[in-house]
């Protein structure tokens, strides 16, 4: 699915997943729209496909991290920004 030749729907479906359940008109949303910086839509967009293309990169080297390697590495991405992350932002 997230192969060279993957579906790009299934793409497209994930992103609208992780909106609807971080960001969206959920009560239980983990972030609340009012407080973005940016308009939600580009948000959800930018951090829908940097997941998406960490996975890819996971899968096409072989995933030779451990799932649970894989999440620190996107928490400290996702959490801490892209700059922090390379170790230009202490």
């Amino acid at each position: 699915m997230l192969g060279p030749n993957g579906d790009l729907t299934f793409q497209t479906r994930l992103k609208e997943f992780m909106w609807e359940t971080l960001y969206g008109n959920n009560p239980n949303a983990f972030l609340k729209e009012e407080d973005f910086l940016v308009p939600g839509q580009y948000l959800a967009a930018y951090m829908g496909t940097a997941i998406i293309g960490v996975f890819q990169q996971w899968l096409e080297s072989g995933t030779k991290e451990s799932p649970l390697e894989m999440a620190r590495i996107l928490t400290t991405i996702s959490v801490n920004g892209p700059f922090f992350a390379a170790g230009l932002k202490k």
